[in-house]
């Protein structure tokens, strides 16, 4: 029994390995194709916006794209009844310190809070990067937002998020990650 175990063990472990190398694989090879693991986070409010007929926010970016940023709301999914989940979809503009600027579409989803007052949500969002200047131009790849909305029906001033981001941006002139 006892070397019946061993067997299956050394069995897995050999099985275990060639995965564990494509990982490793797959990281060195989106370095070496110019792609960069981004994380921070975000802190949100949504501003007036009088041309921007679905809303618009304004948002501080810390992290690999630290910074600033706008969320233009471009659309709202059709609620279910009873209200349940609310979808959006948007156009992002990332501007870093450096002065290289992101581009991205988003699909957002807000989902209420139970036992929080009304206006309570955990957003979920996914960013496909569309593009954008200086170090992102010709940009592309995924970003996911995970984080809380406060006063959602507040109003501009008093609605705000905080999220968190991370995903993955490649392109022609950005340098892969080091680690």
């Amino acid at each position: 029994m006892k070397d019946l175990m061993k067997r299956k063990t050394k069995i897995a472990l050999v099985l275990c390995l060639p995965v564990l190398g494509m990982a490793i694989e797959a990281r060195a090879d989106e370095a070496r194709a110019g792609c960069q693991h981004v994380r921070g986070g975000v802190t949100s409010t949504v501003i007036p916006s009088p041309n921007d007929p679905f809303g618009r926010a304004l948002n501080n970016v810390d992290g690999v794209l630290n910074g600033a940023s706008t969320a233009l709301i471009t659309g709202f999914g059709q609620a279910p009844a009873p209200f349940i989940v609310l979808t959006a979809t948007s156009f992002e503009v990332f501007v870093t310190n450096g002065g290289d600027m992101l581009t991205a579409t988003g699909a957002a989803t807000l989902t209420p809070v139970p036992g929080k007052p009304p206006g309570e949500f955990t957003e979920n969002t996914t960013l496909t990067v569309t593009g954008g200047t200086g170090k992102y131009a010709g940009a592309t790849g995924t970003i996911t937002l995970e984080g809380q909305g406060h006063n959602v029906f507040g109003g501009p001033g008093v609605a705000t998020f905080n999220l968190i981001y991370q995903g993955s941006v490649c392109g022609p002139n950005i340098k892969g990650d080091k680690d």
